[in-house]
């Protein structure tokens, strides 16, 4: 284990918020303590496994690491598009059915990468921490590598040796980690689809996208909220230790306007299953878990929507361009 400063302002003052074990994977009965900077508030965990440690936490399936036959695939689309769709009360008399969609129901939140090429944008595309490149969490299969790669042309950093030979085999370029990327590789959009709170130094990240990121690219982060509706009813329903970042709004525009980036975007949504399977880890009282089906999860989905709006998200999307002035000392560099 290592203790850390602050990683956003190399503060070492910080008090704890939080105490929790691995609850949602069971790997370790270890406690691990989240605290707060008390210089500029940002949340992590501390202390924490180090580098060489953190790989004995992941559970063996964790994360979208390995492939999957392409039926499943197309099963999964299908199951998305039923529990979002119109009709997705018809399974409500159908227990099994009804939980199994309850469990994908989300909210309607635009797909930034579709969205960069759609209106217009051009380059690479860079995933980081991209697993095999068969789904994209909350966008599903259709923004994932492997996907996207039939339309633009496409990498990934991943450290999973696994995923890699899957994304090879796809005929993908990818590295397993930041340093192995070739310095005079240049992104028109970059993504951190819920990476950047398992990573030891965030600030290296956005030092990575300050450099590689085009002159009219995008960065898309997606990571937990701690200011969400979840964590503001327990600050411990926290993934520890695998977690070692908790981030706020805030955070992520602190960090990137100290790197020449400015968000165009910050939206917090949520998703109804977030909150079943935290209850049914024990982090939320059960009855959030009481047996979710269709029509409590469209509910809860309804309900969260101002509270979404509000900032209270328990998931949050930031949108990053460089600034104009990077832009300018770039040029004049």
């Amino acid at each position: 284990m290592e203790y850390v400063k602050c990683d956003l302002c190399s503060s070492d003052k910080h008090e704890p918020v939080a105490h929790q074990t691995d609850r949602l994977h069971r790997t370790t009965e270890e406690v691990f303590t989240v605290v707060r900077c008390a210089q500029c508030g940002l949340h992590f965990t501390n202390p924490r496994p180090t580098p060489a440690e953190i790989g004995r936490y992941y559970a063996a399936g964790y994360a979208f690491h390995a492939s999957a036959p392409s039926w499943r695939r197309r099963l999964d689309r299908i199951l998305d598009w039923a529990a979002n769709g119109p009709l997705a009360g018809l399974a409500a008399p159908l227990p099994v059915l009804a939980k199994r969609l309850a469990a994908r129901v989300r909210p309607s939140v635009t797909d930034p990468v579709l969205r960069f090429y759609r209106e217009g944008g051009q380059g690479t595309f860079l995933d980081i921490g991209c697993g095999a490149g068969i789904h994209a969490h909350f966008w599903g299969a259709e923004s994932a590598l492997q996907s996207c790669h039939r339309r633009v042309d496409v990498a990934g950093v991943e450290i999973s040796e696994t995923a890699r030979a899957a994304l090879t085999e796809a005929g993908i370029r990818c590295w397993p980690d930041l340093s192995s990327v070739p310095p005079e590789e240049n992104f028109g959009l970059i993504r951190m689809n819920w990476s950047l709170e398992h990573v030891h130094s965030p600030r290296e990240y956005f030092s990575f996208i300050a450099r590689h990121l085009s002159s009219e690219g995008q960065a898309i982060i997606t990571v937990p909220n701690y200011s969400g509706l979840i964590y503001r009813l327990a600050p411990d329903c926290v993934e520890l230790p695998v977690h070692l970042y908790h981030f706020r709004p805030e955070d992520i525009v602190a960090y990137a306007g100290e790197h020449g980036l400015s968000a165009v975007e910050v939206k917090t949504f949520s998703y109804p299953e977030m909150f079943r399977a935290a209850a049914e880890a024990g982090l939320l009282p059960s009855e959030f878990s009481s047996h979710l089906g269709i029509v409590k999860a469209k509910a809860l989905l309804d309900f969260m929507k101002p509270l979404d709006d509000l900032g209270w998200g328990n998931d949050m999307l930031v949108v990053l361009k460089k600034t104009q002035l990077a832009i300018k000392a770039e040029r004049d560099a």
